[in-house]
């Protein structure tokens, strides 16, 4: 998980340093995708799983 946040907030810091609003807002979605896709991956990791 925390590899999947640190990816997301170096992407934010690169996205940041072109596009408006800045630096701050784009670490910050950055973290909350990074933090979905692991929610995402987890899921989909235990339904398959699951299946017989």
């Amino acid at each position: 998980m925390w590899v999947k946040l640190v990816i997301g907030a170096a992407l934010g810091l690169i996205v940041g340093h072109w596009v408006a609003p800045g630096y701050a807002a784009w670490v910050l979605l950055g973290m909350a995708l990074g933090a979905l896709t692991d929610i995402v991956i987890n899921r989909m990791r235990r339904k398959k799983c699951q299946m017989p």
